[in-house]
């Protein structure tokens, strides 16, 4: 099927397509459907695929609801007219029917099948099979439905990554119920899309609704906003003692990180999930690895940093001159702590995407961490793989310490009316917001150190993912990131700190 101009405007104004620029680009040919009819034909259950010039293939879930007008944003398919099912209310119950009609698998038009495979409590899906449903509003990768009266969470996945490894969000969902994990919803079941080629992707998950105030990324920016507003008039600095309520989050978040990390540091008889002990092999790769991290990195400032903004350039300019001396010397100090030590650690299934987006704030102030697929970007072959035990800490640990301050200063800021305004409140919150950060950040840690070289390392590690990231998409944003490296790597030589940088002129 032609890729039409009309078919591009549609899944353009789709929110899940992870795909946006190549079709900007004219870099899509070609448009296939594979539909399934289902609601007496007004629905179709559609797997939709488009290949670019070059070959490339991108796989996605694009349930159909049959509209009687060309509506804006409809989507034409041979005379009719479509727009996205998972806004109709009845789009779960008609699913769950067309299912339960062919004994929990369906076949499409070139011979790839679905299964809906239940796993755990079928009774709850079996007590909704008949309610209404409702997509929640946060939209990535999937669209999230809540099933009933907040019994169920049916998160329909868009984006399909096929491999021939199963999903980790379901292993590790299934692992971490078996260690009777507080930290997760309970996972129902799931859908699994089966090709030609031997290959899976996940196509949906059914999980334990949890009745939530949003996640915790967002519950805390809001509440470092109000507080900085509180504060402005007086000058006064935010301080741990006088936010009992957000620090009581940070500790209880620091429990729960612990009780994931200690639950999948258990003894298990499948292996894919035994702990590992860290020998020279290891060692090797991982210090290969992050040679590689730090060439990207230094290439990505070199070919940027006339696009960042003061006083960031200068910090990066400053990076670069010392970058050889300072980061080999950071590396080479914490291997060798590594190796002079009898105990070199443990490699453990991890999360792999930690951070504070990742976190459910519960109706009671609990929280539950969500989105067990690994590291996004990467393939699943790799997501399955096992890491140092302490990578969820160190990713959590830069979502606080790094970022989660400079968002709410920014955020804050931007709230004046004019910019000189705006220059006064940001030269205000990012004082008075260093101390409490800094608690936070410390309380998250608790018996965590960076003194520990390998949490100083997978820090290093993802600081770096946030400078490849932030200078070429976000400059006006990378100073949290080269903040974050220079903060991290701030020896000194001969009494010399290496990283001092000459305020420049004209600046703020």
């Amino acid at each position: 099927m032609e890729f039409t101009k009309q078919i591009a405007d549609y899944i353009l104004s789709q929110r899940w397509c992870s795909f946006k620029e190549e079709i900007r680009l004219g870099q899509m040919s070609e448009f296939n459907l594979q539909s399934i009819p289902f609601d007496g034909g007004k629905k179709l259950f559609s797997i939709g695929q488009i290949k670019s010039k070059q070959g490339e293939a991108h796989y996605f879930m694009m349930p159909l609801q049959e509209v009687s007008t060309d509506q804006k944003n409809a989507l034409p398919l041979n005379g009719k007219y479509y727009r996205d099912a998972l806004t109709e209310p009845d789009y779960w119950q008609k699913l769950m029917e067309l299912f339960a009609q062919n004994n929990n698998k369906v076949r499409f038009p070139n011979g790839w099948v679905m299964k809906h495979n239940i796993a755990h409590h079928p009774e709850v899906i079996q007590s909704q099979i008949n309610m209404p449903s409702r997509p929640l509003g946060v939209e990535q990768s999937n669209t999230t439905l809540e099933v009933g009266e907040q019994m169920i969470a049916f998160k329909q996945e868009r984006i399909l990554n096929f491999s021939t490894q199963i999903n980790p969000e379901f292993s590790m969902n299934d692992k971490l119920m078996r260690e009777h994990c507080s930290v997760m919803p309970e996972t129902y079941g799931g859908f699994f899309l089966y090709n030609n080629r031997g290959e899976t992707a996940s196509a949906g998950i059914e999980q334990e609704y949890i009745s939530n105030k949003g996640d915790l990324w967002n519950y805390s920016v809001s509440y470092l906003k109000d507080k900085l507003a509180q504060g402005y008039l007086t000058g006064t600095d935010l301080r741990a003692e006088d936010n009992p309520q957000f620090m009581g989050m940070m500790l209880n978040l620091s429990r729960k990180t612990a009780e994931m990390s200690e639950c999948l540091s258990r003894p298990d008889s499948d292996q894919a999930f035994a702990p590992e002990a860290v020998n020279d092999t290891f060692i090797h790769h991982y210090s290969k690895q992050l040679e590689v991290l730090l060439y990207q990195a230094h290439q990505n400032i070199v070919n940027n940093v006339e696009r960042l903004p003061e006083p960031t350039k200068s910090k990066a300019q400053v990076l670069l001159e010392n970058w050889k001396e300072l980061t080999q010397k950071f590396v080479a100090d914490k291997i060798r702590l590594i190796n002079d030590s009898p105990n070199k650690g443990y490699i453990t299934r991890v999360h792999g995407d930690f951070h504070l987006g990742q976190v459910m704030v519960t109706k009671d102030d609990d929280l539950r961490f969500i989105d067990f697929a690994g590291e996004p970007g990467i393939p699943l072959e790799q997501r399955n793989q096992k890491h140092i035990s302490v990578r969820d800490v160190a990713g959590m640990y830069r979502s606080i310490q790094g970022y989660l301050g400079a968002v709410a200063t920014e955020e804050f800021a931007a709230l004046a009316p004019d910019l000189e305004s705006q220059k006064a409140r940001k030269a205000y919150a990012k004082k008075a917001i260093k101390p409490l950060i800094e608690s936070a950040s410390q309380t998250f840690l608790g018996r965590y150190s960076l003194r520990d070289p390998w949490l100083s390392l997978e820090v290093l590690r993802k600081n770096l993912y946030e400078v490849n990231y932030e200078v070429n998409n976000r400059p006006n944003m990378a100073y949290i990131a080269i903040d974050g490296l220079t903060d991290l790597l701030k020896p000194t030589s001969n009494g010399r700190d290496l990283l001092q940088t000459k305020k420049p002129e004209n600046t703020l």
